[in-house]
Order: C-alpha cells, then sequence, then structure tokens
C-alpha cells in the first residue's frame, strides 16, 4: 500500500488527467484527446497497483471534504 505522500500524488494525477479528458473533448478525434486518455488510464492502473482508492469524478477528495 503506499504510503498517503504517495497516495495524494496518486490521486492528483488521476484527477489532473480526468481535467485534461475534459478539456481534450472540445476538440474530439484529436491527438490532444486521445494523449489524454492514455494517461487517465495509465494514472488508474498505477492507482489501482499500489492499492490506491481513487474517488468517483465530481467527488471531493479527502482534503476538500473535510
Amino acid at each position: 500500500m503506499a504510503d498517503f505522500t504517495e497516495h495524494e500524488q496518486v490521486i492528483s494525477r488521476v484527477v489532473a488527467a480526468r481535467e485534461a479528458v475534459a478539456a481534450a473533448m472540445a476538440a474530439p478525434g484529436s491527438a490532444a484527446l486521445r494523449a489524454a486518455l492514455d494517461e487517465l488510464e495509465d494514472s488508474l492502473r498505477h492507482a489501482r497497483d499500489l492499492g490506491v482508492p481513487v474517488p468517483p469524478p465530481g467527488e471531493p477528495r479527502q482534503e476538500e471534504a473535510g
């Protein structure tokens, strides 16, 4: 299991990837969208491999829900 700092870094990477996908959707079919989706898949796989639970899109992260 990842430590807390690594846990937050992994979640931040997923959140950033989700934001990149949303931004890239403004130009469907672009290389930016493909790259953003690849990064999202990689970041989610990394989180799963480390056992880091990732909140669903739109759900506040722990420090935001505080």
